[in-house]
């Protein structure tokens, strides 16, 4: 049998040029798809992950400024891109220092800012400033009993940009 096994191979004269371009080419197939689809997932978690950051972003930003709203003594100052509160800490009924706090939308940026500090802190990035905005429920900062925040954010995709809105309503306490 081995003797057999022997005259088989010993007229096998190997692998010729067509044979080893064919498995030259099916293997050259084969990776660029796997490339490819490497590749395609990258993209894909890359996007999911721009949408996460800026949906967290907004969320962050809207529970935080609501809450500073809601138990705030008052609004002092309004504008499109800004706003500016009383926020009692001590609870005395006077206006101390690091108690005026203002938000602004400044460029692609959610800032907070407090009249003790000499630079703000960024909370939110990507934002779109043309789209995002504040409005009010009156014109005298006095009377305001709701604000309204607009935000919307860009997400990178493979595709470019895409928009992400986000909108609350939030009503004064202790107006």
């Amino acid at each position: 049998m081995i003797g057999r096994l022997r005259r088989r191979f010993a007229n096998d004269a190997g692998v010729t040029l067509v044979e080893l371009g064919v498995g030259m080419a099916i293997t050259a197939l084969l990776a660029t798809l796997m490339v490819t689809w490497l590749a395609a997932g990258v993209g894909s978690e890359t996007s999911h992950r721009s949408y996460d950051e800026a949906v967290a972003d907004l969320r962050h930003v809207t529970d935080q400024l609501a809450r500073e709203i809601r138990t705030s003594n008052g609004l002092t100052s309004l504008g499109d891109h800004s706003l500016t509160l009383w926020l009692d800490g001590d609870r005395d009924g006077v206006v101390d220092a690091g108690e005026i706090i203002t938000w602004q939308i400044s460029g692609s940026e959610m800032v907070r800012v407090t009249d003790a500090a000499a630079a703000g802190a960024v909370l939110a990035t990507n934002l779109s400033q043309a789209d995002s905005l504040f409005t009010y429920d009156s014109d005298d900062p006095g009377s305001v009993t709701r604000v309204t925040i607009d935000l919307v954010a860009l997400a990178t995709t493979r595709a470019g940009s895409d928009q992400l809105e986000h909108s609350v309503d939030i009503y004064l306490r202790n107006s």
